[in-house]
Parts: structure tokens; sequence; C-alpha cells
């Protein structure tokens, strides 16, 4: 009974639309760069689990061990990124 018709959009000509400009390429990494960040980033999250696991079973030294693993996964991947970002593909 009360049905409303959906306002039309009128679609405008190719000439009229706002033309967007071109997005810049991304930059190309090398593949042992990127292979080295996810091994970085599983290794990072699976020792913090471990070490989170064993510190609430009450085994704080390999708890401990096992967060001292994980900051130095945080250290190696700020390293790989200081490498990442001087050893870019070029186009």
């Amino acid at each position: 009974m009360g049905e409303r018709a959906a306002p039309q959009q009128q679609e405008r000509p190719e000439e009229e639309r706002p033309l967007k400009e071109p997005e810049p390429p991304l930059p190309r990494m090398p593949l042992g760069i990127v292979v080295a960040r996810i091994a970085i980033v599983s290794s990072l999250g699976f020792s913090a689990a471990v070490g989170i696991f064993f510190l609430i079973g009450g085994l704080w030294q390999i708890g401990l061990a096992a967060l001292a693993v994980a900051s130095g996964f945080i250290l190696l991947m700020s390293a790989v990124e200081r490498l990442a970002g001087s050893r870019r593909l070029p186009e």
C-alpha cells in the first residue's frame, strides 16, 4: 500500500566523473626479507604463548626464559626491518 520506489541515482557520463590520481606502486621486498618476517613473527608468537603458559602454570624460570626468547625475537625483527628499509628492490 505505502511502498515507495527507491530514488534512482543518475549515472554521470564518463567525461564528467572526477578522475582519481593513480596510486604510486608499492615497494617490492626481497623474498628473504618476507620469509624472515614471517618466521620471526611466528616464532615470537609461539615463544610468548609458551612463556605465558608456563607463567600461569607456576613454572617461573621456564616462563621467564621463554619471554626472554620472545624479546630476542623483537630485537631481531627491528634488525630485519632496518635491513628491509635499505634493501628495497628497484621498480
